[in-house]
C-alpha cells in the first residue's frame, strides 16, 4: 500500500484529557479534506474544545464530528444523547444520528497512487464490514474488504471497540417545526473499562427557512427495477449500462437518502415497453415514478435515460424517423397527465468531433416531434451540436483548476435559453469532501453552470456486495440500504450552500423592490459579487454570513411608531410593568468555561460573585476581560414574578441593551437568545438595540432564578440599560412591549415595529 497523504498536528497543540486512558478532539470544520488516520498525528482541524456548535434552518441537515484517541483499548464504548431542547421545546429523538468512520479499502488515486484503506463509510455497526490483509507477489501489502454476515447495517449505533483511535460523526436533521434560537444537548463518551466524558452539542436555528437551490441537482442512476423477492444485485444480477438490479424496497430506501442530501432528480433507466403494434405500455416507468413521488421527489421535468429512441451516427431511415417521434409524442402527453413540464431524452453517450455531427439527424427527429435532449459531452459539442441539444452535460474534470474556462461554453448555451450541466468536476467519489462541498455547491454556481448531473449515485460494475467501485460512487449499497460516504455528506453541504445563496438573492430582491436607497441592499450586492471562495473561501464564514445578512434583509424598512399609536387598543391598567431590583450578581467567563460546568444551574453557588449594577456595564478599569478581549459574562439575579404573578398568562422580559450577543436562562434552561446570527444586526448595532424576550409558555413557579451570558467582542461590555418585566392579560408584540417601557421612562419618542 502507497503512503497517503496525511497533515501532521503541530507538537504543542493541546488535547481533551480523560484521565490517561483517551483524549477527544472536536473536528472543526467537520467537513474537511483531512484525513484522521489511526497511527499519524491528527490534523489541525482536530481542535481542543468541549463544545460541538452548529447553525442551522428548519429542515436543514448539519453535521459535526469528534474523534477519540485511545491509549489503550476502550471496549464496548456507547455515545448517549438526550434529546436537543431549547426555547422551542425538546426535539424528537431521530433528530440527532451518531455513527462511527469506516475504513474501506478503495481507489485512491486523487491523493495517492495505488489502493489504500481510508475512512470513507458512516455506519451505527462497526463489525459487519472489516479489511483484511490480502498479500499476493505482485502486491505484498494488498487488502480486501469482506463482510461478517449479512452487508446490512443497523438502524442506531451499537458500542465501539477503539484500539487506537475512531472518529464519530453526528448529523442533526432540525425539525420543521423548530423555533430559533439555540438547542443543546450534552453528548457523553462512555467507554466499559474507563470513565465517562462529555461534550456540548449545541444547534443555532435561524430565523428562517431556506429556499430550494437556484442549481438543478440530478445524477446518473443506472438501476433496473425487479419484484420484491427476485434475485438482485446481492446475487450478482448486474446488467450491462442499466447497472443493478434492485427491488422497490431498495429503489425506496435510495431515493429517500438522495432526497436527504439535496437530489431531487436522477435520471432514470427504467424504459416504456413497446408493444408490438408501436404502442408504449407505460406500467415500468409508472411503478419508478409512484416511489419516487411518494417520498416528495416531484421534479419539473424528467431525464430518461432509458427509451427506444434511435440515435445513431448515419441518417435515420423513414421507418426509424417515424418510430422516434410517435414515441416522443406518446412519452410526452404520458408525462404531461402526471403533472411532468418536460422530457427530456438522452442521446448518444459521449460522442464528440464529427461522430456527434453526425448524429444530428437522430436529434432533429426528436425535436421536431416535440422532445428535448439532454447527454454528456465535451468542450466541442456546441460547434456540433449546440442548436440541437437542449441540456448538455459538459465533462468539467478541470473546471476547479480553471472556474472560468468554461465562460465560452456556458454563454453560448445560455445565449440560446438553455441551461447547461456539468460532471466529473469532480469525480463522484473522490474522498474529499471539502472538495465536493466547494465544486458542487457555490464553486458551481460561480462557474456559471446551472447544475450537476454526475456519474453516479452508484456505479454500473460491482465487484460482488462488498467489493464496490467508490471512485464513481456517492453511497455504498446494502441490503435495504445505503451507507452515507464523507464524499456524500460534502456534496450536501454543498446544496445547502446553495440554498442559503438562493434564500439571500431572493430576500435582496424583495428588499431593492421596496428599499431601493438603502446601504445595505448596495454592500450586499458587493459582498456577493467579491465572494472569494472557488480556491481558499471560508465556505462556513461564508454561510454565517449569507444567513446573517439574510435577516438583516428580512427586517430592513422596520417602520417606527410613537408609543400611543403602537399601544392603540391595548388596555394599559392591565398591563404591569416591574423595573429588576439591583444589584446583580457577575462573574467573568476568561476561560470560556460557564457553559461547560452550567453557571446557569439554579443550584450553582453564586455567592462569592461580584455585585453588578445594570447600566454601568463592564470595563477594563474592573479587570481583566471586555475592554481588553473578547469574552463572555454571566449575570444572575432572580426573577421579580411572585408566585400570584405566575398565573398571568403573558409575561415578557424587555432588555434596554445588552452589549452584545445575549442568551437568557430560567431555571436553567436557555429560553431566548439575542445574537447577531439570531437577528442580522451587526456589531455596531446590536449593542444599543432594545430587545424582547417572549416568556410565554415558560414554566414559572415565581421568585425563579435567571440567568444572562453575554458575549462582547470589544469595548464595555454587559448588560448596560435597565430590564423590566411585562406581565398582561392581553398578548403583545415585541413593538407593544418596548412601547410599554418607553412610556414609563419617555426616553423614545419612537418604536421600532
Amino acid at each position: 500500500m502507497k503512503t497517503l497523504l496525511v497533515y501532521g498536528l503541530l507538537a504543542g497543540l493541546g488535547t481533551l484529557c480523560h484521565g490517561a486512558d483517551y483524549t477527544i478532539h472536536v473536528v472543526e470544520p467537520a467537513v474537511t479534506n483531512h484525513l484522521i488516520l489511526p497511527d499519524v498525528p491528527l490534523p489541525p482541524v482536530c481542535r481542543k474544545t468541549t463544545a460541538m456548535e452548529l447553525s442551522a434552518c428548519r429542515g436543514e441537515y448539519e453535521p459535526a464530528s469528534f474523534v477519540v484517541t485511545a491509549s489503550k483499548p476502550l471496549e464496548a464504548v456507547r455515545i448517549e444523547l438526550e434529546p436537543l431542547s431549547g426555547p422551542g421545546g425538546s426535539w424528537p429523538k431521530e433528530a440527532v444520528d451518531v455513527r462511527v468512520l469506516k475504513a474501506y479499502y478503495r481507489d485512491y488515486s486523487p491523493l495517492a497512487q495505488g489502493w489504500a484503506a481510508i475512512p470513507a463509510l458512516l455506519v451505527h455497526d462497526d463489525t459487519f464490514l472489516a479489511v483484511e490483509p490480502d498479500p499476493t507477489p505482485e502486491n505484498p501489502n494488498g487488502m480486501k474488504n469482506v463482510a461478517r454476515g449479512e452487508v446490512r447495517d443497523t438502524a442506531e449505533l451499537q458500542p465501539v471497540s477503539i484500539d487506537r483511535r475512531k472518529q464519530f460523526w453526528i448529523t442533526v436533521h432540525v425539525p420543521e417545526h423548530a423555533g430559533p434560537g439555540t438547542y443543546r444537548t450534552t453528548v457523553r463518551i462512555v467507554p466499559q473499562n474507563s470513565e465517562a466524558s462529555e461534550l456540548t452539542l449545541q444547534v443555532q436555528v435561524y430565523p428562517f427557512t431556506l429556499l430550494p437551490p437556484m442549481l438543478e441537482y440530478s445524477m446518473y442512476y443506472p438501476v433496473k427495477l425487479v419484484p420484491d423477492g427476485s434475485p438482485d444485485w446481492l446475487r450478482g444480477k448486474w446488467a450491462d449500462g442499466s447497472g443493478a438490479w434492485i427491488t422497490p424496497r431498495q429503489y425506496l430506501a435510495e431515493c429517500k437518502n438522495m432526497m436527504a442530501h439535496g437530489l431531487t432528480n436522477p435520471n432514470i433507466y427504467t424504459a416504456p415497453r413497446v408493444r408490438p403494434d408501436g404502442s408504449l405500455d407505460f406500467a415500468p416507468l409508472a411503478e419508478v415514478l409512484d416511489l419516487r413521488e411518494s417520498v416528495g421527489m416531484r421534479p419539473k421535468v424528467l431525464y430518461l435515460v432509458g427509451h427506444s429512441l434511435t440515435f445513431t451516427d448515419r441518417p435515420l431511415t423513414a421507418p426509424e424517423r417515424q418510430r422516434n417521434q410517435d414515441q416522443v409524442r406518446q412519452i410526452n402527453d404520458w408525462a404531461r397527465t402526471r403533472g411532468y413540464d418536460e422530457v427530456f431524452f438522452m442521446a448518444a453517450d459521449e460522442w464528440d468531433g464529427e461522430q456527434l455531427s453526425a448524429e444530428r439527424d437522430s436529434m432533429k427527429s426528436v425535436r421536431e416531434a416535440g422532445g428535448k435532449i439532454f447527454t454528456a459531452v465535451s468542450t466541442d459539442f456546441f460547434e456540433h451540436v449546440g442548436d440541437l441539444l437542449d441540456r448538455p452535460v459538459l465533462n468539467a474534470m478541470d473546471a476547479s483548476a480553471q472556474p472560468d474556462g468554461h465562460r465560452k461554453h456556458i454563454d453560448s448555451v445560455h445565449r440560446l435559453g438553455n441551461k447547461i450541466l456539468t460532471y466529473m468536476n469532480p469525480a463522484a467519489g473522490v474522498p474529499l469532501p471539502e472538495l465536493q462541498r466547494r465544486n458542487e455547491g457555490l464553486g458551481l454556481w460561480r462557474m456559471g453552470f446551472d447544475g450537476t448531473m454526475n456519474w453516479a449515485y452508484m456505479h454500473i460494475l460491482g465487484g460482488g456486495p462488498v467489493e464496490q467501485p467508490l471512485h464513481y460512487a456517492k453511497v455504498f449499497r446494502t441490503d435495504g440500504g445505503v451507507l452515507d460516504t464523507l464524499h456524500w455528506e460534502g456534496w450536501r453541504e454543498g446544496v445547502d450552500d446553495v440554498r442559503y445563496l438562493t434564500t439571500l438573492a431572493d430576500a435582496l430582491t424583495r428588499a431593492r423592490g421596496r428599499f431601493r436607497d438603502d446601504p445595505l441592499i448596495r454592500e450586499t450586492d458587493e459582498w456577493i459579487n467579491e465572494m472569494e471562495f472557488a480556491t481558499s473561501g471560508n465556505l462556513d464564514a461564508i454561510r454565517r454570513e449569507m444567513a446573517r445578512r439574510i435577516v438583516a434583509l428580512m427586517h430592513l424598512g422596520d417602520r417606527k411608531l410613537p408609543p400611543e399609536e403602537a399601544l392603540a387598543g391595548i388596555d394599559l391598567e392591565r398591563v404591569q410593568l416591574i423595573a429588576f431590583p439591583e444589584p446583580w450578581r457577575f462573574k467573568m467567563d476568561a476561560a470560556y468555561q460557564g457553559v461547560r460546568e452550567k453557571w446557569f444551574d439554579p443550584d450553582i453557588d453564586d455567592s462569592q460573585w461580584t455585585p453588578m449594577w445594570a447600566g454601568s456595564g463592564w470595563t477594563e478599569e474592573k479587570g481583566p476581560g471586555w475592554g481588553t478581549e473578547p469574552g463572555f459574562g454571566w449575570y444572575r439575579t432572580t426573577l421579580p414574578l411572585t408566585a400570584q404573578d405566575a398565573k398571568r398568562k403573558f409575561k415578557y422580559l424587555h432588555f434596554g441593551a445588552c452589549d452584545e450577543d445575549a442568551w437568557i436562562y430560567l431555571n436553567g434552561q436557555q429560553v431566548f437568545e439575542h445574537s447577531c446570527d439570531t437577528t442580522g444586526l451587526l456589531r455596531r448595532q446590536i449593542w444599543v438595540t432594545p430587545f424582547v424576550a417572549p416568556l410565554t409558555g415558560v414554566e414559572l413557579r415565581g421568585r425563579d432564578p435567571l440567568t444572562v451570558r453575554v458575549y462582547s467582542s470589544m469595548g464595555m461590555g454587559g448588560i448596560w440599560k435597565p430590564v423590566h418585566l411585562i406581565l398582561s392579560d392581553q398578548e403583545l408584540n415585541d413593538q407593544q412591549v418596548k412601547a410599554m417601557v418607553a412610556l414609563n421612562d419617555h426616553t423614545s419618542d419612537t418604536i421600532d415595529e
